[in-house]
Parts: structure tokens; sequence; C-alpha cells
């Protein structure tokens, strides 16, 4: 007996094929069905509060030799920071209030842990110290600063690749000075700082130059981070803008010449995500002291002239 098919069987079996290759193939519709920008937006507003673990790496040079005439308290911190220096790191995250840092950079490692609006502090392996008062309550950057910063940026989507064995989505932007003045201004005041960040940008732009990146990896499979790279170099001709900006500035005292020469600073970070929604614990510390909440961090990794950071 010959089977009979209608068209309307054959357009359901059709459309039923689609959809299976569809789910078995190239970038998922998560991330199809958005824009660059929606994607990422929504991958790092996620990231925020999603149980997770990640391991992080970074490297700060300073360009300093030819720097001269520098206020004492400018001087001082450069020496403390030195030439830069290489960090690494593992994060683990167990909600948007139970969070646990660990950092090594040189010879020292700080643990920073949050857990239900407090904070600890633990350095080289030694008791924690409770942060006195609680912290700022809050899920991180909200959604709509989000957006506006990623859209400043413009992410482009820059095509498949596997990460760590992950099936990925690379989306990348690139940084400039206008792009940051870009950034600045679309934030204005809803960002801490954003407001003084836009004038002090454009001041400073004639005397500026460099350039850098972002990258990010999102899931094929639920659009999560899965792999995050900063990278980027700029120089800043600090006696020229001296000079520029002297008029606007009031003359330190006992200063007989303006700050000369030229700073450098490159910059590189790197992060990648694992056991994302996963099963995390962060575990309250014991605290065997305190810490005022507003002091006693710069030197905490005990940074001196040369050292690692």
């Amino acid at each position: 007996m010959q089977a009979h098919v209608s068209r309307r069987s054959l357009a359901v079996l059709a459309a039923g094929a689609a959809g299976l290759l569809a789910a078995a193939c190239g970038p998922s519709a998560f991330l199809t069905a958005e824009t660059p920008d929606q994607a990422v937006a929504a991958a790092l507003q996620a990231v925020q509060t999603t149980p997770l673990q990640a391991s992080f790496t970074g490297r700060l040079t300073l360009g300093t030799a030819s720097l001269s005439g520098l206020p004492a308290s400018i001087q001082t911190a450069l020496g403390q920071v030195g030439s830069g220096g290489a960090a690494t790191g593992q994060l683990k995250q167990e909600s948007s209030t139970r969070r646990q840092l660990t950092a090594s950079a040189g010879s020292s490692t700080l643990s920073l842990v949050e857990y239900d609006g407090h904070g600890y502090v633990r350095q080289d392996g030694g008791g924690y110290a409770e942060v006195s008062g609680t912290l700022p309550s809050g899920a991180g950057i909200t959604s709509t600063d989000l957006a506006t910063a990623v859209a400043a940026l413009s992410f482009q989507d820059q095509g498949p690749a596997t990460v760590s064995g992950v099936s990925t989505e690379r989306y990348s932007a690139s940084i400039t000075v206008p792009s940051l003045e870009k950034l600045a201004q679309a934030l204005g005041g809803r960002t801490t700082g954003s407001t003084q960040l836009a004038p002090v940008l454009a001041m400073l732009a004639p005397y500026v130059t460099g350039s850098g990146s972002v990258d990010l990896w999102l899931s094929t499979g639920d659009g999560s981070l899965v792999r995050g790279t900063l990278s980027g170099s700029l120089s800043v001709d600090v006696g020229a803008a001296a000079s520029a900006l002297a008029g606007l500035l009031a003359p330190s005292s006992g200063s007989a010449s303006l700050p000369a020469g030229t700073l450098g600073v490159s910059l590189s970070l790197g992060l990648d995500v694992s056991d994302y929604g996963g099963s995390v614990t962060v575990t309250k510390p014991v605290a065997t002291s305190t810490l005022p909440a507003d002091g006693g961090w710069s030197g905490m990794m005990g940074m001196g002239s040369g050292a690692s950071i």
C-alpha cells in the first residue's frame, strides 16, 4: 500500500528537522538571536551572581625612567609599584554575597572573603581580620549601566572557537582613548567616578597615545562566560600635559619646575571560568582581629621598589 503524505505533514517534518539541525550545529539560538552587545551584556550580568570558580592572571609594566619633577606623593606611589610585575589568583563565587578571592604576587598571598555583607582579609596564610562595618549592598553593576558600557565599546562577533573543550563564540572590542571618553560620557553620573572621569579624559586625550582590546568567549550552549582577556598599552606625555594644564593647577609648594618625561603603561589580564552554575561553597572565616574599613589596605602585599605586584 502506497503511503500518502500531505503537504502539511511534510512541512511539520521539515520544521522538526530544521530544529534538530539548529540544536546540533553552529552557535546556539541563544547567541544568534542577539546582537554581540546583547550577548556580552547578558553574559557579564549573569557572571556577577552565578556560582562559579575562575582563575586569573595579570601583568602590569610601568616605564618611569624618563619622569622627573613629580610631587613627592606620586614618587612614593610609583616607588612602591616599581616597574610592575605579575599576579595570579583564584575566585570562588557561591552567590552575589559570598565570594573568596586569593591572589599571589611575588612572595605574598592575599585572601579576600565577602560573606553576607561582611569582609575578611588574610595575608600570607595568617589569621583572618574582619573589616569593620558592613560592605555596600548590591549585586554589582546594574543591567542598565552594563548594557550602556558594552554598547559604548561596541563588540564585534569574531566567530566560533573551542576553549578548553567548550564550543564558544568570540566577541571583541577595541579600546582607545576616544572609546574610553565615550564610555565615561555614556555612563554619566550613574556610576561612581564617571562624572569626574569624562572631563579628565577629555583634558588628557591630546597627550595620551595607545590602544587595547577586550576579548570574551561565550558558550554556544548557554551564553555563559568561558574566558576573557584584556590587553593594552599607552604612553602619557607627562611633560606636555603638565605644561598645558599648568594654568589650571595650583603650583606645588616648593616646586621649582613642572613634571617632565613620559609614562609608559602596559597591562594584560586573563580570566578562565570553570564550574559555572555548579556547586560552589564559600566558608565564613573565623576572624582573629579587626581591620579599619578606611585604611590598612595599601602595602598589604608588601610591595617595595621593584617588587612584583
